[in-house]
């Protein structure tokens, strides 16, 4: 079993949209999801994320998952478009991991993203051991390629060590890892000891893109591409094929959007999103519930304060 390594480019976890039925029952809204998908295509994205935690997967069953995979895969096909489509398929267990993982690949997806497991992390002594085992055992038999999702805020903060990392990267089926811990320096370690032709190390968060690419990271996979996708396919274009003189305007962009992309998910998450991508793209709809909407006044908070990222996208988006 030997995988391609993912892409370098950037990835957009999207979000799963429901429609607001007076049953309160919340379905998916395929339409909405398809209509997004084809947005980010035609922006020139390099890849979908489905299923991740920005597209609430822990509040969606698995016919549900399906279903917005599937729907997915048709809005990227329909759009004629080369990006890659990922699956988020974490599990506790193994074995439900495989089975989430199967059941991706049957509806369309080419890449599994997985969390690490973490629900009896008091319980468990060594760390290091447990995950490593766990990774393995699910590339093992993974019916698609798994990229490693190291996110410590979702996980009890379960962060994979990065010497961890660097062993796991040698199995022929681990072929990237998505960095949501934001370490930098750990991200240079990675980097400098494993081969990008195999591994691929993704940057978790527009904030921090551009240091992760200067150490060697080859993309991001940034909830705010959501609302400003253009601005960093742009961005990481200008890095891959600046010239000096070029330098100034990237580093221009990534000050930029720091501060927009820490607003749009900081206060109130994924209904905080939800709501702006209502207000920008004109849909968006309400998170599932137990999570709540987000008030007007932090809606026009939030919308201020991104409108210097916005103000690029537009920009952008008028010369295509």
């Amino acid at each position: 079993m030997t995988s391609v390594a993912l892409p370098p480019g950037i990835y957009v976890p999207i979000p799963t949209f429901f429609l607001d039925t007076p049953a309160d029952d919340q379905p998916v809204d395929v339409d909405t999801v398809a209509r997004h998908v084809q947005f980010l295509c035609s922006a020139g994205v390099h890849g979908v994320v489905c299923m991740g935690s920005t597209g609430e997967a822990v509040h969606l069953n698995e016919d549900e998952r399906q279903l917005v995979v599937r729907t997915a895969r048709k809005a990227i096909d329909e759009s004629a478009s080369k990006a890659k489509l990922i699956a988020g398929c974490s599990h506790e267990s193994v074995r439900g991991t495989l089975r989430l993982i199967k059941q991706a690949a049957e509806a369309g997806a080419e890449y599994a993203m997985v969390l690490p497991p973490s629900y009896f992390l008091t319980w468990t002594v060594n760390r290091s051991d447990v995950l490593a085992s766990f990774y393995t055992k699910v590339a093992d038999k993974a019916a698609l390629p798994v990229i490693i999702y190291n996110f410590p805020g979702v996980t009890q903060q379960m962060d994979t060590p990065q010497e961890t990392i660097v062993k796991l990267a040698s199995h022929p089926n681990i072929v990237g890892i998505k960095c949501t811990d934001g370490s930098v320096g750990k991200a240079g370690y990675v980097c400098e000891h494993t081969d990008p032709k195999q591994f691929t190390l993704m940057s978790g968060s527009a904030d921090s893109f551009m240091p992760f690419l200067t150490i060697g990271a080859q993309g991001c996979i940034p909830g705010f591409a959501n609302v400003a996708p253009r601005v960093l396919v742009h961005l990481f274009n200008l890095y891959r094929n600046h010239s000096q003189d070029k330098w100034e305007e990237i580093q221009r962009i990534q000050r930029r959007i720091i501060g927009p992309d820490h607003i749009l998910f900081r206060p109130n998450g994924i209904s905080a999103v939800k709501a702006i991508m209502q207000k920008v793209l004109g849909y968006g709809g309400l998170p599932r519930a137990p999570l709540l909407p987000t008030g007007d006044e932090l809606q026009e908070t939030i919308l201020k304060a991104i409108e210097p990222a916005l103000e690029i996208e537009r920009e952008l988006a008028s010369k295509q």
